[in-house]
């Protein structure tokens, strides 16, 4: 009997370890062509998608490059553009598909380090750290990443979270540093698509991400927008208001926190709407 529950115990360490192993013997290369080889069966059969967020609404229409399948997009801001509802914090929030971006991903390929397993919102994920991210930088941008890590899911090889060193010229020859944490959660299959419903933009402390001038400056925008919406005709203003008003709330909670957060969260996806080239022209 004892020697049966030896033989048992014996097993399991041996699965755990084997486990272990697997999770361990696997190169950054491998984990970015698992990602890609999923996300191009799981799109197989969609032509186009249109993701509505409470802030902003993103197009993808399929197109192919070097005769491998990816998404060209589309991104409308709802209002609010100069209050953080920037067409590059959309971006941001949409990494979960742009890193089948050809240049992207050959980038990554080629420069992405394995830096073991890590558990994220009770998921097991592997760790990519990329050590200058300066080269995929858009040209002109005034901030950029200087580094990143990429968490991804071990068993679904979805991204799970970003983690990045940004540095931000505020003036000539004045820098400001951040670490923004971007997190993606509850994740739904929508006809095969692996979308998460809520992003989690953490930029860090409120005082050492945005000065007291600055926090200032944007409580008196808020302001000159409420005074424009007054001057509107009734049923204009009523029809800005209606727009606006959740993403007017969320800022004004945000400038009044300690935390500079940003939560983002899918409202509706359709699939296949037949949108067309012209769109994205």
């Amino acid at each position: 009997m004892y020697s049966r529950m030896i033989c048992s115990v014996l097993f399991v360490l041996l699965l755990l370890c084997g486990t272990s192993a697997a999770y361990g013997q696997i190169s950054a290369t491998e984990v970015l062509d698992n990602m890609r080889e999923t996300h191009e069966r799981a799109i197989q059969n969609i032509d186009d998608y249109t993701l509505v967020t409470d802030m902003y609404t993103a197009y993808y229409k399929k197109t192919y490059v070097d005769g491998r399948p990816t998404f060209k997009s589309q991104v409308q801001i709802k209002g609010l553009e100069q209050f953080g509802g920037s067409e590059d914090m959309a971006s941001s929030t949409m990494m979960h598909t742009d890193l089948f971006d050809e240049d992207v991903y050959n980038f990554l390929s080629q420069n992405a380090q394995y830096e073991g397993t890590e558990t994220v919102d009770g998921y097991q994920t592997h760790v990519l750290f990329v050590p200058d991210l300066e080269p995929i930088t858009e040209e002109g941008e005034e901030e950029y990443a200087q580094n990143g890590y990429f968490y991804v899911d071990a068993d679904l090889w979805i991204l799970r979270k970003m983690k990045f060193d940004v540095e931000t010229e505020i003036e000539p020859g004045q820098v400001q540093e951040m670490q923004p944490v971007i997190r993606f959660l509850d994740y739904r299959d929508i006809e095969g698509l692996q979308i998460p419903f809520k992003t989690v933009m953490e930029l860090g402390d409120m005082d050492a991400t945005i000065s007291p001038e600055d926090r200032e400056e944007a409580r008196q925008a808020m302001r000159e927008l409420e005074r424009e919406l007054e001057q509107m005709p009734e049923q204009q203003r009523k029809m800005m208001e209606q727009m606006m008003k959740p993403q007017i709330e969320r800022f004004e909670k945000m400038l009044e926190g300690d935390k500079f957060e940003i939560v983002i969260e899918v409202e509706e996806v359709q699939v296949n709407t037949g949108l067309t080239d012209e769109m994205f022209n």
